[in-house]
């Protein structure tokens, strides 16, 4: 007696199970013939089962169905007893327990969708299946899925099975955030705070909410009660420096900067914050110097051993995406980058010092006018020769370039009009090579008191009017940074940026 019999004898079941209605004396054979495989095989309450199977005149499908599909999984035949609980389903389609079966075994598959779907199906049947942290585990996953509606009805069971336990209403007040629901964000914060008044993380989220809402002192009271309880938590701090610098009070600024710096870490945003509010101040020089810590806190440390001098930054939050994606232009010979706009020359020279490194790379640099400062720190790169610059009207420049020229174009123009945007870059776009890269800054900036003032607009325009000829390489939001791949066509050309 062996497994291979016992194979066998489950599938002389289920043929039987098809012709029972025509013979059911095979049906009763064949279960009693699995009873006693399984008998010899020890499996003792299985066996009793199958042997009343075999006594019975009318069969109870929604029974047999569902212990063949034990049977399958008992032996690891998963999709067989897939397929037998789905048959469980036809007759009995809200069977919590075949539900609970279906999701182990998706598990095991690793189909994790599957899974979730599964248990999400059980858990509306019998909600009290789960404590809280189940539902929060559950809830979590189908998040990641992206199924929101059901993620939000699985955090709101996790809540009410345990008021103590946090991490629910932080991860619910997090979608309702991101859905623009700031009062009932707002609710699941304070709801928090009402029982236990030491969650800083929980002020530092009341007070980013706040600021959206535009109620600064408010923001102010709750980010400043977050570093109360936690002194070296950043991002409360930080949140407090931007509401400082919205309001224009300097001073407070320029302290809670110098504070995270002692009591916390030297992170690069507290510097560049640093240096806005000292620049308001009229101290340009230290400024400068903060500037130019941010740059080496991010990895760039030529900017300080060759001293560059930069009264604004508009790029440091940039390079560790430029750094991902030009690592590997870097000391190519003959590479050719295309730059629109300048400034004072920061991504101009961070280029020279870690991309444009071969000595046959070109760097053009294409703007209205230069300013005094980009040449001071062009000078100081020591590869100026390297640098074309063509100062003028810009669209009648970019028209005069050579097509299908640039390894890289790197966008960022100071005019943020979106109609002046998508003319520059339909004009650019015809100087990059096949594979080239297209550096978008600014992308998802905007004005709030000039809404003519956005570039996304204006980039999106162009890119969808030439479908089919690039791929996304990275969006990061957050630093307003948008890399495509140009000639790189894909197998759903109607690829949309909205």
């Amino acid at each position: 007696m062996n497994y291979k019999h016992l194979t066998a004898a489950i599938s002389a079941c289920e043929r039987a199970l098809n012709e029972q209605i025509e013979n059911p004396q095979n049906w009763q054979l064949a279960c009693r013939d699995l009873g006693n495989i399984l008998q010899g095989l020890g499996r003792f309450d299985e066996a009793i089962q199958w042997h009343s199977f075999a006594l019975e005149s009318q069969l109870n499908l929604v029974e047999i169905y569902f212990y063949l599909g034990k049977l399958h999984a008992n032996e690891e035949n998963w999709l067989e007893a897939i397929a037998s609980l789905k048959n469980v389903l036809e007759y009995q389609p809200n069977s919590v327990t075949v539900y609970s079966s279906l999701a182990q075994i998706y598990g095991r598959l690793g189909q994790k969708e599957a899974e979730m779907d599964c248990w999400y199906r059980a858990l509306n049947l019998r909600p009290d299946l789960s404590d809280a942290r189940g539902y929060h585990k559950l809830a979590k996953a189908l998040q990641e899925d992206g199924k929101i509606e059901a993620a939000i009805t699985c955090y709101q069971r996790a809540i009410e099975r345990s008021q103590n336990f946090f991490a629910p209403y932080y991860e619910l007040a997090e979608i309702w955030f991101q859905q623009g629901q700031l009062e009932q964000a707002s609710s699941c914060y304070q709801t928090i705070l009402a029982q236990d008044p030491n969650q800083a993380r929980a002020y530092h989220k009341l007070g980013s909410i706040y600021l959206q809402q535009n109620q600064y002192e408010e923001a102010i009271a709750a980010l400043r009660q977050a570093i109360q309880i936690d002194p070296q938590f950043p991002w409360a701090y930080r949140e407090l420096v931007k509401t400082f610098i919205k309001l224009e009070r300097w001073d407070e600024a320029i302290a809670t900067c110098h504070a995270i710096i002692n009591l916390v870490e030297e992170f690069p945003w507290v510097y560049v914050y640093l240096g806005n509010a000292l620049r308001q101040k009229g101290r340009i020089a230290d400024a400068a110097s903060a500037f130019q810590k941010a740059c080496v806190l991010r990895g760039w440390h030529q900017c300080l051993t060759k001293n560059y001098h930069f009264t604004q930054d508009y790029f440091t939050y940039r390079i560790p995406v430029w750094t991902s994606h030009l690592q590997s232009f870097a000391a190519q010979p003959d590479l050719k980058i295309l730059e629109i706009g300048s400034f004072q020359g920061m991504s101009t020279c961070w280029l020279l010092d870690n991309v444009l490194t071969h000595s046959s790379a070109e760097l053009t640099c294409v703007a209205d006018n230069f300013r005094e400062l980009f040449a001071a720190n062009l000078a100081k790169t020591g590869v100026k020769e390297k640098v074309i610059q063509l100062a003028g009207n810009v669209p009648q420049l970019l028209a005069s370039l050579s097509p299908e020229t640039y390894d890289v174009i790197n966008f960022q123009s100071k005019c943020k009009l979106s109609d002046r945007i998508r003319q520059d870059v339909a004009l650019a776009w015809q100087t990059l090579k096949a594979g080239g890269l297209a550096l978008f800054n600014d992308y998802g900036w905007t004005n709030p008191v000039a809404p003519e003032q956005n570039p996304k607009l204006g980039i999106d325009q162009f890119l969808n009017s030439v479908k089919g000829q690039w791929e996304i390489v990275r969006h990061a939001p957050q630093a307003y940074q948008l890399i495509i791949k140009k000639g790189v066509r894909s197998q759903k050309p109607g690829v949309r940026i909205n």
